[in-house]
């Protein structure tokens, strides 16, 4: 079982949820959009966790481009984009090709393997 670290504050909008929270990794933070941030290992294969700023506005829009990414090496772009569709990262956000959506997630719903 995954231990995850879901924080929220609701003043300032933002969602912060960390994956395997304690363990020490070398980490890259790596912009999807403006209110996107991935974290994973400098390897771009172990996925950290991500926050999302004004998290309930964004609840409400549709998929947002990943124009941030794009400026990336394709070698990242596509690590980036395989994190994307693994679990447990597609419960809280969706792919649709170049687009991104982020999953209205209730707490009793995620089940990590």
């Amino acid at each position: 079982m995954r231990h995850v670290k879901i924080y929220y504050d609701g003043e300032g909008d933002l969602l912060e949820v960390q994956f395997t929270p304690g363990e020490k990794h070398r980490r890259t933070g790596i912009v999807l959009t403006d209110e996107i941030t991935l974290f994973c290992d400098t390897t771009y294969e172990t996925l950290l966790g991500f926050n999302i700023v004004v998290y309930s506005k964004l609840l409400s829009r549709p998929a947002r481009p990943i124009t941030e990414l794009s400026s990336a090496p394709q070698e990242i772009q596509d690590k980036v984009k395989m994190l994307l569709e693994k679990s447990p990262l597609n419960q809280f956000l969706h792919l649709e090709g170049d687009n991104l959506r982020i999953e209205d997630v209730q707490l009793s719903e995620l089940v990590f393997g």
